[in-house]
C-alpha cells in the first residue's frame, strides 16, 4: 500500500529570529496540509531550515525522506517555493523523485500532480518550469536588492561593523556571495567585514 510523505522547508534568517520564524513558517505549511485533509505525524513528515537553492544531496531531511520512499508512494509539498528556489535544481529533484524513486508528487496549493515514471506533458512541464523560474526570480531579486542596498550604505559612509554589530542583512549578503562562489577577499571587499569574521559567520551557519 502506498504511503504519503510530507516535505516542508523554510529559510532561516538571523540567529535571533530563528526560533520565532521557525514555528510561524512551519505552522503555515502544516495548516495548508491539514486544511487539505492530511494527517502529519513524526514518521511521515520531513522538515528542515535550509536555503531553497541547496541541492538534494546537501539536504539532510530530504535525503532521509528519499531513503524511506518506496515505489508508488506520494511526496507532497505545499507549493514549489517550499520545494526549491532554483529552476535547475528543482527539476533535477523532481526527476529524482519521479523517475529514480518512482514516486508520485503533489503540490497542494495549486493541485498539480506528477505521476511516477510518467513523462510530463508539454503543458505540465511549462507550468512547473514557470513556477520554479518565478521562485528563482524572487530569490534573485531579494539577493540583488540586499547587495545593492548594502553598497549604497557603504557609499554613504555607513560602517557595517564587527561581528557583534553585523546586521541580519549583512549576514544574508555574506552567505549569498559565498554561494555565488565569491572568495573571502571579495566578500570582505563587498561587505566591509573582516575575513576572520566572515569565516566565523559561515561556520556558525547564521543566515538571513
Amino acid at each position: 500500500m502506498c504511503k504519503e510523505y510530507f516535505y516542508m522547508r523554510i529559510s532561516t534568517q538571523s540567529r535571533e529570529d530563528e526560533e520565532k520564524q521557525k514555528e510561524q513558517s512551519f505552522d503555515r505549511q502544516k495548516g495548508i496540509f491539514e486544511r487539505a485533509g492530511y494527517v502529519l505525524t513524526d514518521d511521515n513528515t520531513f522538515a528542515e531550515r535550509i536555503s531553497g537553492k541547496t541541492k538534494a544531496s546537501d539536504r539532510e531531511q530530504f535525503e532521509r525522506m528519499l531513503n524511506v520512499l518506496e515505489e508508488g508512494d506520494w511526496v507532497i509539498f505545499t507549493e514549489t517555493s517550499r520545494f526549491s528556489r532554483s529552476y535547475l535544481l528543482g527539476m533535477e529533484m523532481l526527476d529524482t523523485l519521479i523517475f529514480d524513486k518512482k514516486v508520485n508528487v503533489r503540490f497542494v496549493s495549486n493541485g498539480i500532480e506528477l505521476f511516477a515514471s510518467c513523462r510530463y506533458s508539454p503543458y505540465t512541464w511549462y507550468t512547473i518550469s514557470q513556477m520554479l523560474l518565478a521562485d528563482e526570480l524572487q530569490r534573485r531579486i531579494i539577493s540583488f536588492n540586499t547587495i545593492n542596498g548594502l553598497k549604497r550604505k557603504q557609499e554613504m559612509g555607513t560602517r557595517l561593523g564587527r561581528p557583534t554589530d553585523i546586521t541580519s542583512d549583512t549576514i544574508a549578503l555574506i552567505h549569498t556571495l559565498r554561494e555565488q562562489g565569491c572568495s573571502y577577499d571579495k566578500i570582505s571587499e563587498e561587505t566591509g567585514v573582516s575575513k576572520g569574521s566572515i569565516s566565523r559567520i559561515l561556520n556558525k551557519g547564521d543566515r538571513k
